[in-house]
């Protein structure tokens, strides 16, 4: 499993801010009382759906004390130098008790790092284990007014059920189903880009060849990170505003 409790990834944006992705810890209590302060009121109404000031010791509790199946959340941080990483946003699934094969999506950005893809970014990776703990299907609270959260969630929703209530839109939809045929595909795409533009030198080729991948599906996610940044970046600009 890509996605156990185990799991940590660096990334870089493209001002070379340098962020690490990893699962909730219950010692991220102070780091979530903190980060709150950091989203503006109509972040925090968008996320919770009311006023929220702070965080009761239950709430935090809830949030930071995970069992990684049931309930499932990552975190990004930014790296700062001497410090301890700075909480910027984190994205969390809930499995319905009355159906665990669907669970409750929620996901916010703090506001100055907003527009910088992380919250694609954490969406693609909540998605993803969400997966591989057989969840079939994803649900997601959203106002009417959150573009951004709804930007976010275009590229899942084209099967999605969406119903409306007091300016609340619960949009449901199926997790797409990867078979091996289509992810050996995605990875040729990939070498056949990155062949066109990247020089493979024998010190790429033995990064590659030592990386302990899971899977073929964690091959091609090497090779986009390692080999077709640039490309993947340039597709990255091209897409609508998003958090």
């Amino acid at each position: 499993m890509r996605y156990s409790n185990a799991y940590q990834e660096n990334r870089e944006l493209d001002d070379g801010s340098r962020l690490i992705l990893r699962m909730v810890r219950p010692s991220d209590k102070a780091a979530f009382r903190e980060g709150l302060t950091r989203l503006s009121d109509r972040t925090r109404y968008q996320r919770f759906m009311a006023p929220k000031t702070e965080f009761t010791d239950s709430e935090l509790e809830f949030l930071t004390e995970v069992d990684g199946d049931k309930h499932l959340a990552i975190v990004a941080g930014h790296e700062r130098s001497g410090d301890d990483p700075e909480g910027i946003g984190v994205a969390r699934i809930v499995r319905l008790d009355e159906d665990p094969q669907t669970a409750e999506l929620g996901i916010v950005v703090a506001d100055a790092w907003q527009h910088r893809g992380i919250g694609r970014m954490l969406l693609e990776r909540i998605v993803a284990a969400a997966s591989e703990r057989g969840v079939r299907r994803i649900r997601a609270q959203v106002l009417a007014d959150n573009r951004q959260v709804l930007g976010l969630l275009k590229d899942y929703i084209v099967d999605s059920q969406v119903t409306a209530d007091h300016g609340v839109l619960t949009v449901e939809f199926p997790l797409p189903e990867q078979n091996p045929t289509d992810v050996v595909d995605d990875l040729l795409v990939l070498i056949r880009a990155a062949a066109q533009s990247v020089s493979v030198t024998p010190e790429l080729i033995g990064e590659l060849a030592a990386h302990p991948f899971d899977s073929a599906l964690g091959l091609v996610n090497h090779v986009a990170r390692k080999v077709t940044r640039p490309l993947l970046k340039h597709v990255d600009r091209k897409q609508a505003p998003e958090l």
